[in-house]
């Protein structure tokens, strides 16, 4: 199973399966609800590896999260389209699309001794967009 990660914007993301190692969706409902709540969310939280290429042979895509991840919230480009293909013998197995998606957290981290790096994104859908979220699956062909 891999993943591809697509995010729009004025620094579009492009992660390929070598890059991205796991994909949690989240449908966020109140924890202390005692019936189906109104207030729910969704969110995706993305892991992977830091791919750097040296003397810049191929773009290092997760620089534009990077740069993402400080965009202040009154910039348009705060909320970007999400997209996350499962894929599972070269086919789409499952897609998530969140196209309200804005940054809760992003880290890297980078080891000095091994030379590797790692990242996590987390973003959420805008709450009032909730029911724009798309989850798709069963594709032919």
């Amino acid at each position: 199973m891999g993943f591809r990660v697509t995010i729009d914007g004025s620094g579009p993301v492009n992660l390929t399966e070598q890059c991205v190692t796991s994909v949690e969706f989240f449908s966020d409902i109140p924890k202390d609800s005692n019936a189906r709540a109104t207030d729910n969310g969704t969110a995706l939280k993305i892991r992977g590896k830091l791919l750097f290429s040296l003397g810049a042979e191929a773009q290092d895509a997760t620089i534009n999260m990077a740069k993402w991840s400080v965009v202040p919230s009154e910039s348009a480009d705060a909320y970007r389209n999400v997209k996350v293909d499962v894929v599972a013998a070269g086919q789409i197995v499952r897609q998530f699309t969140l196209p309200n998606a804005f940054v809760m957290e992003y880290e890297e981290e980078l080891d000095d001794e091994t030379g590797v790096g790692a990242f996590y994104l987390h973003v959420k859908q805008k709450k009032d967009l909730t029911k724009m979220t798309k989850i798709e699956g069963g594709f032919s062909e």
